[in-house]
């Protein structure tokens, strides 16, 4: 065997013997370093029904859209979630919501599958929405960014960070809370125009995808939707 494969493959040994891998969602050992979870989990995993809910803004227990969906402007014409926050889902949000890179891979696949089973045209854009100053201190990176770069992979979709946050001036003098604003980059967000476009973020938020869809609706998109990994 080449020595470096010999290195690696022992280095391999003893970080199993000193951090056995571990289910993510039970906890239970895994023989393998690399799997998110042990077969019963992943047997667990299934994508959202969307039958009863809202294309519009996801709420529950509807069809079609719902009445106050069908009394306020349209900003996303349809968001999208992959899975609903439970069970081994759940445990991968949190992991995403805790930085573990390793997640966001499995979180990715899942939503390709579900906007694909739903026979939805492919987006032309990726967006994900801005990450603020303390998320990108207390992560280290982008959670979002690169959540929407391996859903681009798989879609072969190109990813422009086109929002940004911003601190949230008008809140803090009227609420006197510390919060963060949506903003649109206006040099990256010249190239929306007339182009399918989809929001990328871990978990559905209408209200932080309608903001975000209100400010690029005036570089003209010929459309707006969103799509999350979880909805609860």
């Amino acid at each position: 065997m080449n020595p470096r494969l010999r290195l690696k493959a022992l280095v391999s040994s003893l970080l199993s013997l000193l951090y056995p891998p571990l289910c993510l969602h039970c906890g239970c050992a895994l023989q393998n370093r690399g799997p998110l979870f042990c077969s019963p989990c992943l047997g667990q995993m299934c994508l959202f029904e969307t039958g009863e809910r809202c294309r519009t803004c996801f709420g529950e227990f509807y069809k079609g859209r719902c009445e106050r969906c069908m009394h306020r402007p349209v900003v996303i014409s349809r968001q999208l979630a992959a899975c609903e926050a439970m069970g081994p889902a759940l445990s991968i949000l949190k992991g995403i919501h805790n930085g573990k890179k390793e997640c966001i891979p499995a979180a990715a696949s899942l939503m390709a599958y579900q906007w694909l089973e739903q026979k939805l045209l492919l987006p032309e854009l990726l967006i994900p929405l801005p990450f603020s100053i303390w998320q990108k201190q207390r992560y280290g990176f982008d959670v979002n960014l690169l959540l929407a770069r391996e859903l681009g992979k798989v879609f072969g979709v190109p990813v422009v960070d086109a929002l940004k946050g911003k601190f949230d001036w008008p809140r803090f003098f009227t609420k006197g809370e510390l919060g963060s604003a949506i903003a649109a980059d206006e040099q990256k967000a010249r190239i929306l125009c007339d182009q399918r476009i989809l929001l990328v973020a871990p978990q559905m938020e209408d209200s932080l995808f309608r903001r975000a869809g209100e400010e690029l609706a005036s570089f003209f998109p010929a459309e707006i939707d969103a799509l999350a990994f979880a909805a609860y």
